[in-house]
């Protein structure tokens, strides 16, 4: 019997490649134990309870936890396993985010190229669980996003290094596209275009960069990557006035004024 379980862009429970539907509480269980593996090999059932249902008592907690686990071996017997009041995700359910951390982790930690998990990565734009509030998800969904484009970046720097600017350019723009503001990525672009030669494109992407900076965040990039691509960084702004008068917060980047 093969069982999968889909977190990213949606959750979805399949038991011999049929769509098994279980209620919501069942699902959460499931996630957060498919989410739980990846750092512990089970978890306490009383934390698990808490942890899903934080807003009701510890009793009702428990009932709910209870029930789910019952409708999940409804579904399948070999889903979820426990043991002495710990509850782990069965041996053999396969989780898309597993797969998708183990190509990230493999890109990270190999030399030699990965061209498959690197298809793989630029193909997984999903959220995960997208449209859950769920406070234990947070931390998830940045951890899995952050991996994803650290791996793409790292990988990108491999290519440019072995001379392969276009695949580096590629998976560059890509890492670009998801997270504009990531200096290192926008960076490590712009040294792949100059790499190849095109000092023209490495200076549309930087200004355009330090468009999409200033207007985001009020800052420039850095006067050295200014000058590798052979520009001077523009000065900083005036400060605004109010009603003619220069606001006092400001009036520090001022010389020879006294509030």
């Amino acid at each position: 019997m093969r069982l999968a379980i889909s977190l990213l862009g949606g959750f979805a429970l399949r038991v011999d490649a049929r769509h098994v539907a279980v209620p919501q509480h069942s699902r959460r269980v499931l996630a957060y134990l498919s989410l739980d593996q990846i750092a512990e090999p089970d978890c306490d059932r009383g934390v698990l309870a808490e942890r899903l249902w934080p807003d009701v008592t510890v009793d009702r907690s428990r009932a709910s936890l209870r029930t789910a686990l019952w409708r999940i071996r409804q579904a399948s017997p070999a889903l979820v396993c426990g043991e002495g009041g710990r509850l782990r995700l069965g041996d053999h359910v396969e989780v898309d985010v597993h797969e998708f951390r183990g190509n990230a982790e493999r890109m990270l930690a190999e030399q030699r190229d990965c061209p498959r998990d690197r298809a793989a990565l630029l193909a997984r734009t999903n959220e995960l669980l997208p449209g859950w509030d769920e406070t234990w998800l947070l931390l998830a969904r940045e951890q899995l996003r952050q991996m994803r484009l650290h791996a793409l970046e790292v990988d990108a720097r491999r290519l440019a290094e072995q001379g392969r600017y276009p695949e580096a350019i590629d998976v560059m723009l890509a890492v670009v596209a998801e997270e504009p503001l990531r200096e290192s990525a926008q960076t490590a672009l712009i040294e792949a275009h100059l790499c190849e030669g095109n000092v023209v494109e490495a200076r549309r992407q930087l200004r355009m960069f330090a468009d999409l900076l200033w207007t985001e965040l009020g800052i420039r990039p850095s006067p050295e990557l200014f000058g590798r691509v052979g520009m001077v960084a523009p000065p900083p702004p005036a400060p605004r006035s109010v009603n003619g008068r220069i606001p006092l917060s400001n009036r520090r980047l001022l010389p020879h004024m006294s509030a």
